[in-house]
C-alpha cells in the first residue's frame, strides 16, 4: 500500500490496481502493468499542454479508475470499501484488502533528497544513491479489520517474492499486522525475492543495502524472522539454508523464477505443497 501516491490531483494505487487487473485477466502482459489494449490519448494531450513528457504513465482506462477512486475518497469512502466496490464491478469473487485505510507512503533517502518511491524508481529510474528508507504515516496507522481476521483464520499465509523493503515491510509497519502474523496458526511460507545476490525484479538489492541488509535470501529471512515457517529459495542458494534455519525458518529449494504461465503454476504448486 505504501506505493500509493497523489499524482496530478489523483490518488493512484499501482499495486492494488495491478492485482485487480490480473485477477480480471485483463493486465497488459507485454508491459506487466496497466490494462491490455489501453490507449494514452489523455496523457499525450496533457503532455502537449505542459510542454513536457509525463514521467508516470497511466492509460486512459487506468486513469479513469484513479479518477473514480479520488471522487469516492472525496465523498468520504474508505479505501478498502472503494477497492471492494471496484472488485465487484469487475465481477471478481476474490477479496483484495489493503492492510490499512490510512495513507502510508514509502520515501527513499537519496543523494537528491527524500523521494517518494515512485519518484525514486519511475521518475529517476532507481539511479540516485539510496541511504535509508522511511514509511511515512505508518505511526498511528490502523490495520483494516478484515486483514486481522484473515490472518487469524487462514490455513496458509504466503509472502510473495515482492521487494521486501518497499512491499512487505511497509505492511508490517502497520500496528498489529506483525503481531497477528506472528500469532497465526497458519502455515506461513515466504518466497525469496532474491537469486544469489540479485533481485528477481526491481531495486530490491539497492534498497536492502540502504537499510543495512545484504541482498540475499538469508537476509530476507532475517527480516521475516518469527513471521515465517518456511522459505522457498533458488536451488543455487542451498548453501544459505543453515543461516536461514537460524532465523527460525526452513529453507526449501525450488524453482522460484517465473518466466511464463507454467512457471507461475509450478511455483504455486510448490507453495501449496510445502
Amino acid at each position: 500500500m505504501a506505493d500509493n501516491f497523489w499524482y496530478r490531483g489523483m490518488y493512484v494505487c499501482p499495486d492494488v490496481d495491478i492485482l485487480l487487473y490480473a485477477l480480471a485477466d485483463n493486465v497488459d502482459a507485454s508491459k506487466g502493468w496497466g490494462l491490455s489494449s489501453d490507449t494514452f490519448a489523455i496523457k499525450e494531450t496533457i503532455d502537449i499542454y505542459e510542454q513536457q513528457t509525463s514521467w508516470f504513465f497511466l492509460g486512459d482506462r487506468d486513469l479513469a479508475l484513479s479518477l473514480r477512486r479520488t471522487q469516492l475518497l472525496q465523498r468520504g469512502w474508505k479505501l478498502s470499501a472503494i477497492i471492494s466496490h471496484f472488485a465487484a464491478s469487475l465481477g471478481l469473487p476474490n477479496v483484495v484488502i489493503p492492510c490499512t485505510d490510512d495513507q502510508v507512503q514509502t520515501h527513499i533517502l537519496t543523494s537528491l533528497g527524500q523521494l517518494h518511491l515512485q519518484e525514486f524508481w519511475v521518475k529517476n529510474h532507481g539511479e540516485p544513491a539510496a541511504t535509508g528508507v522511511q514509511y511515512r504515516g505508518s505511526e498511528g496507522a490502523r490495520p483494516e479489520r478484515r486483514v486481522l481476521s484473515a490472518l487469524r483464520e487462514a490455513d496458509r499465509i504466503v509472502i510473495c517474492p515482492a521487494n521486501p523493503v518497499t512491499s512487505i515491510l511497509p505492511i508490517l509497519s502497520v500496528d498489529g499486522i506483525r503481531k497477528a502474523l506472528m500469532g497465526s496458526d497458519a502455515e506461513r511460507v515466504a518466497i525469496s525475492p532474491m537469486i544469489g545476490e540479485s533481485p528477481i525484479s526491481g531495486p530490491a538489492a539497492k534498497l536492502m543495502r540502504a537499510i543495512g541488509s545484504a541482498p540475499d535470501s538469508k537476509s530476507v529471512a532475517s527480516l521475516y524472522s518469527g513471521l515465517i515457517d518456511k522459505m522457498l529459495i533458488d536451488p543455487g542458494d542451498e548453501s544459505q539454508a543453515g543461516e536461514i534455519l537460524s532465523t527460525g525458518a526452513e529453507a526449501v529449494p525450488a524453482p522460484i523464477l517465473m518466466n511464463d504461465f507454467e512457471g507461475e503454476r509450478r511455483l504455486a504448486r510448490s507453495v501449496l505443497g510445502v
